[in-house]
């Protein structure tokens, strides 16, 4: 009840949060990335003709090292040390550049050293489809496909989560210097609403990291789940620019009121940021899809895949005999929410409305089986194909179309 009342005035914060970003945010990016293009261009040269790069210099090695950076921060705060504290706030801005171009260049490396040797001997995780587990005459250990989901996620939980780590304490430290200057509750509602955007995110950040799929979620072609004018990645980089470069200014006495606003914009922004990672979206797909068989680590990793394009996923077990062998085999499932007995042979867009479901997943080629045509013209049916993208039904590789 309480969420139904509050609905109206959350489309509202919406509706202003969007106009936001389209007229304020979408034209102060265009020159953003200009800027940053050139900073990782010239970068990236650095790497490039550096005669040997360090294998510790990757890009967790920055990230922890910027973080540590907090205990010196708030040393030289509570010294009163304004110009170190606003030179190391820049810094560590710095260092959040710096650690994607470092890993964007260690991964290019690693890719070159795969293409140098034979396919034949290159090593795949357990989720790959071409994996083969090759006799070797001893016990030999393989890990999971959570441990390879993990590991190949971890460097950007970690990043962001870091970020929050340094920059969090740092606001809580300027709430003690507000007394005695101007735009007092202007300054605390600031603070406070950032403070608590980046807890909030951080919280989601730690639950989907340590609750994720095994598999990595599709990405999705042809369709874009967001109408906003800005995407979630320029939204971040937008957010963590106005956040650093504003705390860096406040941290001035003279450039108090400057900082200030550039963190004023930022909280839309970081709204904005939550808003989209708490976002509800439910995927529904056939649970004899893949076979159905939840012995089957197909049908697991369809199911997995299925789960991480969306908050909830709800499995459809058609009337048939064995139902309740079907509708079990669902329920034990960790990546499905809801399981729907009886659900008809082919589901339509008052099906969709009734039960709550955003997009119907299906293999490849099954479209047509599992959903009635008016679902494709509302392109509500997305295909998983061979290749790893979901794609809805009208639009093959790339940009063609059936």
């Amino acid at each position: 009840m309480t969420h139904s009342a509050l609905q109206p005035l959350f489309d509202i914060i919406d509706a202003i949060v969007e106009l936001y970003l389209q007229f304020v945010i979408k034209p102060f990016l265009e020159f953003h990335d200009v800027f940053y293009a050139s900073l990782n261009k010239f970068c990236r040269s650095q790497l490039d003709n550096a005669k040997k790069v360090p294998v510790w210099f990757t890009a967790n090695f920055i990230t922890y090292l910027r973080t540590a950076l907090i205990i010196p921060t708030l040393c030289m705060l509570s010294w009163r040390w304004w110009v170190p504290v606003s030179l190391t706030i820049i810094f560590v801005d710095f260092g959040d550049f710096l650690d994607g171009v470092v890993a964007r260049y260690w991964v290019d490396k690693k890719k070159e050293e795969k293409a140098k040797k034979d396919e034949a001997k290159a090593k795949v995780g357990s989720d790959d489809d071409s994996f083969e587990v090759v006799s070797i005459g001893r016990p030999q250990k393989i890990a999971s496909w959570s441990s390879n989901c993990r590991d190949k996620s971890y460097g950007g939980f970690v990043d962001a989560v870091c970020d929050k780590a340094y920059v969090v304490p740092c606001w809580i430290f300027f709430l003690s210097t507000i007394p005695g200057t101007r735009l007092r509750m202007l300054q605390y509602v600031t603070l406070w609403c950032l403070i608590l955007a980046e807890a909030a995110s951080g919280t989601v950040r730690f639950r989907a990291y340590f609750t994720a799929q095994g598999v990595q979620a599709p990405r999705v072609v042809g369709l874009d789940f967001s109408t906003s004018a800005v995407k979630a990645d320029g939204i971040g980089k937008a957010k963590q620019t106005m956040e650093m470069v504003g705390s860096a200014l406040y941290a001035l006495p003279w450039l108090r009121y400057p900082g200030l606003l550039l963190l004023s914009l930022a909280v839309p922004l970081a709204y904005e940021s939550v808003r989209r990672k708490i976002k509800k979206r439910v995927i529904y797909i056939d649970g004899a899809d893949q076979g159905g068989n939840v012995a089957c680590h197909k049908t697991l990793k369809f199911r997995m895949q299925a789960r991480g394009m969306g908050s909830k996923l709800i499995v459809g077990v058609v009337g048939k005999e064995k139902t309740t062998d079907m509708v079990l085999n669902a329920c034990a499932c960790s990546a499905v929410d809801e399981v729907i007995a009886e659900a008809p042979e082919k589901v339509d867009l008052d099906f969709l409305t009734t039960h709550g479901i955003d997009y119907v997943l299906c293999s490849a080629g099954k479209a047509k089986d599992i959903a009635h045509d008016e679902l494709v013209a509302e392109r509500r049916i997305l295909q998983l194909h061979e290749d790893g993208a979901a794609r809805p039904i009208d639009v093959k590789s790339g940009a063609k179309t059936e």
